[in-house]
């Protein structure tokens, strides 16, 4: 399984995931959108949009993980 997380530091919602991502012990590439401008050009270049948290689950993308939370635990917690 791949995930990838595009992240601030100042999100709340991108905390929120990389918590429940350590709670389950799921592995994950984090793209920290704050401290490497580039990543948020990879993100608009892949979805059209500057949100985060963007999260890649198998190349599947959510935009959130609190509205997404539901669909994201089928995919992570199978």
């Amino acid at each position: 399984m791949n995930v990838e997380v595009f992240t601030t530091p100042t999100c709340e919602d991108c905390r929120n995931f990389k918590k429940f991502l350590s709670e389950h012990h799921i592995p994950f590439t984090e793209f920290n959108i704050a401290d490497h401008p580039d990543h948020a050009d990879t993100l608009f270049n892949r979805t059209g949009k500057r949100l985060v948290p963007t999260i890649f689950i198998n190349n599947q993308v959510f935009f959130g993980f609190v509205f997404n939370r539901q669909e994201i635990e089928k995919q992570l917690l199978v």
